[in-house]
């Protein structure tokens, strides 16, 4: 490839970083699935999980020429292993986007259009995602540098007014780390397990300066889930807030300054704009599942299969809206593998062919 054709295809610094954040911004509807369950310890364990997978990514492409995520794997794992990953990550983002999708429909059919056939915002929602991404991963990447400051300045005032009504007190649980269960660590992962969508755009910026655009989006997306959690077992509690199916959204609607209250329906403007991040997240995780099966069928364009999977995700939606326990399982521990297992193993089998690389280079 050369130099004009890879500046093409490069993202910004700041594109890179917000695609991390928008990638992992849909699993925020999952808190209340593990509140009163997890602690601060759970959290820090999936942040720390997140910063090291990033850092690893980033030096697995500067160790090797191949500038796409199926491409690596097939350097490094070989032809038929890549495929099997491929296949299986697949079937990851595929349950990753019903899950968000299952979420977004609950929340908008709950706050916003109460009496729409809940079997018709998955169907637009999906429609909208397939045409988003049409377009390639880069048109993307500029509607969410777009977007940022329509999500972030909402998010963030909603976040300071919930620090002046937060009882300090209630935050003292989650640093209580007796009995943590085992199935903590999944559930945590998922508003931080959309990174896993980096290692499929990370090889089109360049290798330099990869690895800070990483891990300062995965950084900052971890401190918007630490600040969400601390904000709502302030205000709500620890149960209470396990109580709540939508914690943010109901957040947004008792937001004040001091006598002036803030909360007429004020919840509509987060609710249009969180749908906003949705699909982006969703486009994004679509792209991934598209990019996934190219590299199982040999294909090069993604497009082929942006409207073949429309029936498909459909219909998985439509079932996970009365029972999400499949895809759920399969997005949990999905990213559970790909965090702890796929990636480590990747990085250290990219370490071993450098080092024989670099050995045989001075015999």
């Amino acid at each position: 490839m050369n130099q004009n054709n890879m500046k093409k295809s490069a993202f910004s610094e700041w594109q890179l970083t917000v695609l991390v954040m928008m990638a992992g911004m849909g699993g925020m509807y999952f808190y209340p699935d593990s509140f009163g369950r997890w602690s601060g310890l759970s959290l820090a364990i999936a942040i720390a999980l997140a910063l090291i997978s990033m850092g690893m990514l980033a030096r697995c492409f500067s160790l090797c020429n191949s500038k796409s995520f199926p491409g690596l794997l097939s350097e490094l794992l070989g032809f038929i292993p890549a495929k099997i990953i491929l296949a299986g990550a697949a079937v990851y983002f595929a349950a990753e986007i019903c899950r968000v999708t299952v979420k977004q429909t609950q929340m908008t059919g709950l706050f916003l259009l109460e009496k729409t056939p809940p079997q018709i915002i998955p169907a637009v929602t999906l429609l909208t995602v397939c045409f988003i991404i049409t377009s390639g991963i880069r048109q993307v990447s500029r509607a969410a540098e777009l977007l940022f400051p329509a999500v972030a300045i909402p998010l963030l005032f909603i976040l300071a007014m919930g620090v002046f009504s937060m009882d300090y007190g209630e935050l003292l649980p989650l640093f209580n780390t007796d009995g943590l269960p085992p199935e903590t660590l999944p559930e945590w992962l998922s508003p931080l397990g959309g990174i896993t969508a980096a290692a499929y755009f990370a090889g089109y910026y360049e290798k330099s300066r990869l690895r800070r655009c990483l891990i300062s989006g995965t950084s900052a997306l971890a401190a918007l889930c630490a600040g969400v959690l601390l904000c709502c077992v302030g205000v709500f509690s620890v149960e209470g807030t396990k109580h709540l199916s939508f914690p943010l959204t109901e957040l947004s609607r008792v937001v004040s300054i001091g006598n002036v209250s803030l909360n007429h329906r004020f919840d509509i403007l987060y609710i249009m704009i969180y749908n906003a991040v949705t699909l982006l997240s969703s486009g994004i995780l679509l792209y991934c599942c598209c990019i996934s099966l190219c590299g199982v069928f040999s294909i090069k364009s993604h497009s082929v299969f942006n409207f073949l999977m429309l029936p498909i995700m459909y219909i998985l939606s439509y079932l996970s809206l009365s029972d999400d326990t499949v895809a759920g399982f399969i997005a949990d521990r999905g990213k559970l593998f790909f965090l702890c297992g796929l990636i480590p193993v990747i990085y250290i089998t990219a370490l071993l062919k450098n080092h024989r690389r670099l050995r045989h280079e001075k015999m």
